[in-house]
């Protein structure tokens, strides 16, 4: 067990240097910041002189070296346009993120679990059927449209829920649907798939020979067994599920990380991206580390070697 997670924390130190490497690469192939920060009509010396002063004039392995060995440190040098450390500002918009993923898979899980057991047990139902139907549809619908849409009818014509912002229940309400509904597909089919799977098992069918309650089998027997790939894909998903976090946090003004990320991009701030980026990086290997050890826990015979 010792040796996998020393095994994987090089991995995973491995995986965020790659990250960093495409990062600060595509980052010098979208622009030159010290052209946004002159006003247009700067002189070429000018130019050259704001260069100078970001260090821009040096060679790209010179500065992705000052830059890593100041990652190291958790130092990412001040955002170009907001004049504050880069890595403060990322962690000064984390917890609304983190506030809007969580409560996006909570709803994706409050749904898909449950329904893809139902259909599961109700197979070739009218129930099955529907669900069925509804994760496609919900695996092929655009989430920026599913967000302006729920804006229209529940902010514009409704007036039932705030549009946008953050602060209360109320404005967390359309960002968390638009992003659960975006998940909530992929958990739904796979855990219907892996109930299928074990309920035509020879041991569920002995317990049911022996007379157990119908839901002790469900539960204790078969969703035991079946909700472990689940969990797997579930860690899997949280990079994704930041992925969306970044349109639907555009598309509903969420104050998060994602939505700052975007507008650094936009302004080739370059420090800001890379502390941005490294951030999810760092948090996505650390949710896939602890689903391994959640995964270990709910099967014994799981053994990392």
């Amino acid at each position: 067990m010792h040796a996998y997670f020393a095994r994987r924390l090089l991995q995973s130190i491995v995986v965020c240097l790659g990250v960093s490497i495409i990062a600060f690469g595509l980052m010098h192939l979208g622009g030159d910041p010290a052209l946004l920060l002159l006003p247009v009509d700067a002189s070429k010396e000018d130019v050259e002189v704001m260069r100078k002063s970001l260090s821009l004039d040096r060679p790209i392995y010179e500065q992705y070296w000052r830059f890593l060995k100041g990652a190291v440190k958790g130092d990412f040098g001040n955002s170009l346009f907001v004049e504050q450390d880069s890595l403060s500002l990322v962690i000064e918009r984390l917890p609304a993120t983190l506030e809007l993923t969580v409560a996006g898979m909570a709803l994706a899980l409050t749904i898909a679990i449950p329904l893809g057991i139902l259909s599961a047990i109700k197979r070739y139902s009218i129930l099955d059927n529907l669900a069925t139907m509804g994760a496609v549809f919900g695996q092929a619908m655009p989430i920026f449209w599913l967000g302006i849409m729920l804006i229209i009818i529940f902010s514009v014509h409704a007036r039932l829920l705030p549009a946008s912002g953050r602060g209360g229940v109320l404005r967390l309400v359309l960002p968390a649907i638009t992003l659960g509904v975006f998940l909530a597909p992929v958990i739904m089919r796979l855990t219907r798939s892996k109930m299928l799977d074990v309920l035509a098992q020879d041991y569920i069918r002995t317990a049911y020979s022996k007379g157990l309650h119908d839901l002790l089998i469900l539960f204790k027997h078969a969703l035991r067994n079946a909700i472990i790939p689940v969990v797997a894909i579930i860690g899997l998903q949280f990079g994704r599920l930041l992925g969306g976090a970044l349109v639907v946090e555009t598309v509903f003004a969420w104050p998060g990380v994602a939505s700052l990320t975007v507008k650094a991009i936009k302004n080739c701030d370059y420090p800001l991206v890379q502390a941005a980026i490294i951030s999810f990086a760092l948090m996505i290997v650390i949710v896939n580390l602890l689903t391994d050890i959640l995964i270990a826990a709910l099967d014994p015979r799981i053994k990392y070697t």
